[in-house]
């Protein structure tokens, strides 16, 4: 679905994409977020939720996803201590937020292909297997992928360890070569925000509203649409050629030195974990 404009033909207007016009929410994507158990992907499927859209939390056990959606939709919030490895990045922390409006439920991974716009909110190393087992059911049929998979973000688990050198430096790309689906438009967003910086309502930090985008212009007009919407601002960075550029976990002194001048002359502001 187009929004107004292109966005990506827009973007050199100003640092933020073009604000499209307001649509109802039934003329809305429906959103399914696979890995939606996961903190990123709770966390976003009760932003979104919020947001107006048509939500499926997707997971390989059905019932976990329905009991968080149950929380969820009873107006509590989801809060969850973490156990094990990764307990050092933090907890589920969805506050307490009136829900009786959200359209928002749970689904196994095989559900997520019936969605218009499917989120990729895995670990790198286990998006791929998943997406494949769907591939029969939706190629061909012109979906948009939003993904937000991190290969070099290094985890205590083990996962997020990189990609080889020898072939693309960016998940997404290796994604869209494997699924091979010329009718699929690809985006990436959310790389750098962490879970816990994103409420129902917005950002927990206001004063760092920005998060960047790219991708195939399909795609990325989908998805300015869906950050504006729950309350953050979208940074069009360009095509799918400049994703290894965006990739979460690769830091280095130059895309530092180069957040701080945007920062300093265009007024951006990542949110880069505070």
């Amino acid at each position: 679905i187009s929004v107004m404009t292109s966005a990506t033909d827009t973007a050199a207007k100003g640092p933020w994409a073009p604000r499209p016009s307001e649509r109802p929410r039934n003329k809305l994507p429906t959103i399914s977020v696979i890995g939606g158990t996961g903190r990123m992907g709770v966390h976003l499927c009760a932003a979104w939720a919020n947001a107006g859209y048509t939500v499926t939390m997707c997971s390989r056990s059905k019932d976990k996803a329905q009991d968080i959606v149950n929380e969820l939709l009873s107006g509590k919030g989801y809060q969850k201590k973490v156990e094990g490895a990764n307990a050092v990045q933090g907890d589920y922390c969805v506050p307490p937020c009136d829900a009786k409006d959200w359209k928002l439920k749970a689904g196994d991974n095989g559900s997520a292909a019936d969605a218009d716009l499917i989120v990729l909110g895995t670990t790198y190393e286990t998006a791929w297997p998943v997406l494949e087992s769907i591939a029969p059911h939706i190629r061909g049929k012109g979906k948009n992928i939003l993904d937000m998979t991190n290969p070099f973000m290094a985890r205590p688990d083990g996962f997020g360890a990189g990609l080889p050198k020898d072939g693309p430096q960016a998940g997404i790309l290796i994604h869209k070569s494997k699924l091979d689906d010329p009718t699929v438009k690809w985006a990436g967003a959310y790389k750098h925000i962490l879970w816990t910086l994103i409420l129902p309502t917005g950002p927990k930090n206001p004063s760092r509203p920005d998060i960047e985008v790219f991708g195939d212009t399909e795609a990325v007009d989908d998805v300015v649409e869906l950050i504006y919407r729950h309350g953050w601002r979208p940074i069009i960075r360009g095509g799918l050629e400049v994703a290894p550029k965006y990739e979460g976990g690769k830091v280095s002194f130059s895309k530092i030195f180069g957040n701080m001048k945007r920062e300093f002359k265009k007024g951006e502001k990542l949110s880069v974990g505070w």
